[in-house]
């Protein structure tokens, strides 16, 4: 341990997602005495897209996780939906995994580096910044002191609850999240093949629909509170979704298995103080269009783990961890925005994919800011009407 005799760790890591436990073994790989908790234990369901963008499968290959990119389908394009017109754009670099693949293979990983990883255990952090645990299995309850604090807890955690500079601001016209897996002896025919994910935009909200691994179906979506609520559920709205876009026999699945939600999705929070880094979505979101979620988790958490390296070693703060999230992820989160607000518009998001048929320059950008990359003029795009 290279932290002084007044605290028990290096560093206290709450939550073992993909940000939690990447920054959790790089900091152990470094040598600094860490330790990681999560209420669940893995592997868990998460709702979730299961699209990794190239920057996130960039840091899994620097972990040396090349087994887990290799299980997982190569993403090669997109197809977008929208009043009855759909528009296919190239999606390189990208990956679909499982969640429940991911998140497993980052907690082991961050064991084996090192990291004293405790699951069933609840953990917040009190006024005094001690990181309060109890075991949810035995009840056992336990004060962990940390130089250093990580909250990764992600949309719901409630790991600095008792900081009120820490509380979120929720975007009032925040959309929910929700999400279900269809297993592979259930996917209709009209499902997208491996490789391609679908976006379909609807008054209600929009969805994701991509190929697993497996062969089972992962269904990801952003749904208005009122279009719920109007509906009957996640699932029907799903169900009205798909039905708009002639996808009946996955509509009638989609609207009998079960969904799990999310609170409101775009929210924003201080990411530092002193002692305190937030990574992951528990230092803010916006509604990611595909892939972008872990990605940033994954990204921020190797930067945070550099910032954490630095303050130990020069007995330094957190503080300018504000600034560092702000200028890795400002720009991605602006065009997460400008794209959501097009396919929380059916009307725009049609009109977009009339144009971006006839027009090669329209779709090359289409296809950049869906990827976050940059596509090659000769990039193969197709456009039409379903």
């Amino acid at each position: 341990m290279t932290g002084n005799g007044n605290h028990d760790v290096d560093v206290a890591v709450i939550g073992g997602g993909p940000a939690g436990a990447t920054v959790a073994a790089m900091l152990a790989t470094r040598g600094h005495d860490v330790m990681m908790f999560d209420r669940d234990e893995f592997p868990r369901p998460k709702v979730c897209g299961c699209c990794l963008a190239d920057r996130g499968v960039t840091v899994l290959r620097e972990l040396g996780l090349q087994s887990l990119i290799d299980r997982g389908l190569t993403l090669a394009e997109v197809e977008l939906g929208a009043g009855g017109r759909h528009l296919r754009l190239p999606f390189p670099g990208s990956i679909v995994v499982s969640r429940e693949d991911l998140d497993t293979t980052l907690v082991e990983h961050a064991r084996t580096a090192g990291v004293t990883v405790q699951t069933r255990t609840r953990a917040a952090v009190d006024s005094d910044r001690i990181v309060r645990t109890r075991g949810l299995d035995d009840g056992e309850e336990r004060a962990v002191r940390a130089r250093f604090i990580v909250a990764a807890d992600g949309l719901d955690g409630r790991a600095l609850e008792a900081l009120p500079h820490f509380s979120w601001k929720v975007s009032g016209g925040s959309r929910f999240g929700a999400g279900m897996t269809i297993p592979a002896s259930e996917v209709p025919s009209e499902a997208p093949p491996p490789g391609r994910l679908d976006m379909l935009a609807h008054r209600a909200g929009y969805l994701g629909v991509v190929r697993l691994p497996g062969g089972g179906l992962d269904l990801a979506a952003a749904f208005d509170n009122r279009a719920i609520r109007a509906l009957g559920g996640p699932a029907a709205a799903a169900a009205s979704i798909l039905q708009a876009q002639n996808r009946t026999s996955l509509a009638a699945v989609a609207s009998r298995l079960k969904w799990r939600g999310t609170p409101r999705l775009t929210r924003r929070r201080r990411v530092a103080d002193e002692r305190i880094a937030c990574v992951g979505d528990a230092a803010g979101y916006v509604e990611p269009f595909t892939g972008e979620g872990m990605s940033w988790a994954l990204g921020t958490a190797t930067v945070l783990a550099e910032t954490i390296d630095r303050a130990i070693a020069k007995n330094g703060s957190l503080v300018d961890w504000q600034g560092r999230h702000a200028k890795i992820v400002g720009r991605d989160r602006l065009r997460c925005r400008l794209v959501a607000q097009a396919v929380r518009t059916p009307g725009l998001a049609h009109a977009a994919i009339r144009v971006a048929s006839v027009a090669p320059f329209i779709r090359r950008r289409l296809a950049d800011a869906a990827s976050g990359g940059r596509t090659s003029p000769a990039g193969d795009l197709i456009g039409g009407r379903s």
